[in-house]
């Protein structure tokens, strides 16, 4: 690996450099916020007069992304600022996006061919895990302590998501420490027929939705009552009735205990699991339901044709009140029609989520160094964040109010760069919000996370490791992947598939997965106190 190399050519170069640094941070300056000088001009006028012994470097970012026309005008103006904003640190960056549906192959090709590149996206959903057991990730703990400042400040209590073996191998973004789960609904529809969803949002019942569910079903013909992804068996499921540790093994949450289960095992599962086959079979989930989950295809889009009603089990937005219906603002402008909110569920502050969105540097990339500075400035820096995340202001964004909007007569189609990456990378805290987002929509968050934050799982800071049952989770994968869409949708009857499904996961190794989750979680909880 090359982090000593990228560490030793930094450690006495930057030594000189610390006054520049400190000279800097006043760029932690939010998007838009009024300061008596610009952040641009403040660290130009410290770093100008210092010149960098440092070579030039390239810093390569690799992660998900659709294909944008202006990428390389986003990247040359990113390149600009870096050069008169941060001389000292002498580098660049190349934007190198990979499109979704060939993100897996990509970038296992990436890693094993030895291409060099230097940061990546990565998640507990998205191969961080098999990433780190391959020594494809370089430990960044060093890193950190020497070139992570900013990021320290805010992620320096949330590192456990991505830790292994008592190494960090990847960087959170600062956003939401958790997630709200729950139904959204069709406002139209929903005051047509005077559906109490204030008494909905105090039952915290999924079984209480069904007389809507029936209602439109008999009067709104064309309209199917709810539709999916997401399914009241995903996220809600799993955040709602389990503290997962890694699917389908975690503990029952009204439990309260440390009792490692699959889930299949459990009554919290088939009851679901016979409610959302109960409305399958009344025709109140779409028919293609199945296909759907195989295939990734979102209720969203669904909704937008005005041909649907309501999603159980979505991911609900982040109000000033999490716990009664609301709008849903952003959902609303990308569907097209008003959209109510009712919250069931809000996530305790989990191991787990702290994987969800990092940023990682390669075991290919030649200078860990720079990119880890390159990663510390989207945690300080909301101008460089800005062009990441919005592009080129006057060309791609303009700014109404202090948000962001698109410039007149343009699309998101054809403006030429337009992505909701912000999610990705850096302190999400310093972002602008969007037109038709509640401007306070970062205030709400750094609210959430407080109650986030004073919730923790019973098991928080707990990190599985794989490695003992690996070949067991591979074959278990397996026999999931043949039963969960059609379970998740309804459309096979968990009283005649579950038990199939759970035969064949003792046969794959699902015993010895509980056993391994048990032994390890015994001897976290002895050696914590817990």
């Amino acid at each position: 690996m090359n982090s000593k190399k990228g560490l030793t050519v930094l450690l006495t170069t930057l030594l000189s450099s610390a006054i520049v640094f400190s000279g800097c941070s006043s760029n932690t300056t939010k998007s838009g916020s009024s300061s008596s000088e610009s952040p641009k001009n403040t660290a130009s006028s410290t770093a100008a007069a210092v010149k960098s012994d440092l070579k030039p470097y390239e810093v390569v970012m690799v992660y998900p992304d659709s294909t944008q026309r202006d990428l390389e005008k986003v990247q040359n103006a990113m390149n600009e600022y870096l050069k008169s904003t941060y001389p000292e640190m002498n580098m660049t960056v190349k934007l190198n996006p990979v499109d979704w549906g060939a993100w897996g192959d990509k970038t296992n090709l990436m890693f094993a061919s030895g291409e060099k590149f230097d940061t990546i996206f990565t998640a507990n959903w998205l191969g961080f895990e098999s990433q780190v057991n391959k020594g494809a990730l370089l430990p960044l703990d060093d890193l950190l302590k020497q070139y992570g400042p900013d990021i320290e400040k805010v992620e320096k209590d949330y590192h456990s998501g991505a830790t292994r073996g008592g190494k960090i191998y990847g960087i959170h973004t600062h956003q939401e420490l958790g997630g709200s789960q729950g139904i959204v609904v069709r406002k139209d529809l929903a005051e047509k027929y005077h559906f109490d969803l204030a008494a909905l949002a105090k039952s915290r019942k999924m079984e209480d939705l069904e007389p809507m569910l029936k209602t439109i079903k008999e009067n709104e013909p064309g309209i199917t009552p709810m539709v999916g992804l997401p399914l009241p068996l995903e996220a809600y499921f799993k955040s709602g009735k389990m503290e997962m540790i890694l699917d389908p093994v975690g503990l029952v949450r009204s439990n309260k205990d440390f009792k490692a289960v699959s889930y299949y095992d459990t009554d919290e599962y088939m009851n679901l699991a016979r409610l959302t086959h109960s409305w399958f079979k009344q025709g109140y989930i779409n028919k293609d339901a199945s296909t759907s989950v195989q295939s990734n295809n979102d209720g969203w889009s669904k909704m937008k044709t005005g041909n649907a009603f309501a999603i159980a089990g979505a991911d609900m937005e982040i109000v000033s009140d999490n716990s009664v219906p609301a709008p849903m603002p952003i959902r609303s402008k990308q569907v097209g029609m008003d959209l109510i909110q009712i919250p069931f569920n809000i996530d305790s502050l989990r191991t787990r989520k702290l994987a969800d969105t990092t940023q990682a540097i390669s075991k290919n990339s030649e200078d860990p160094a720079r990119a880890m500075m390159l990663l510390n400035l989207f945690f300080k820096d909301a101008k460089l964040l800005s062009l990441f995340n919005y592009g080129i202001e006057g060309t791609h964004y303009v700014l109404k109010n202090g948000q962001v909007d698109l410039p007149e007569g343009k699309t998101t189609d054809n403006v030429g760069f337009y992505h909701d990456n912000q999610w990705q990378i850096g302190n999400q805290m310093l972002n602008y919000t969007r037109v038709g987002e509640d401007p306070k929509k970062y205030e709400n968050y750094e609210k959430f996370n407080k109650d986030v934050a004073a919730d923790p799982s019973i098991i928080f800071g707990f990190i599985f490791d794989s490695e003992p049952v690996k070949n067991e989770l591979i074959a278990i994968e397996n026999v999931r992947k043949t039963y969960d869409a059609g379970l998740n949708s309804g459309t096979l009857d968990p009283d005649v598939e579950v038990p199939k499904l759970t035969s064949k996961l003792k046969a794959a190794g699902i015993d010895k997965v509980v056993a391994e989750v048990q032994k390890q979680l015994d001897e976290w909880r002895k050696a914590n106190g817990k």
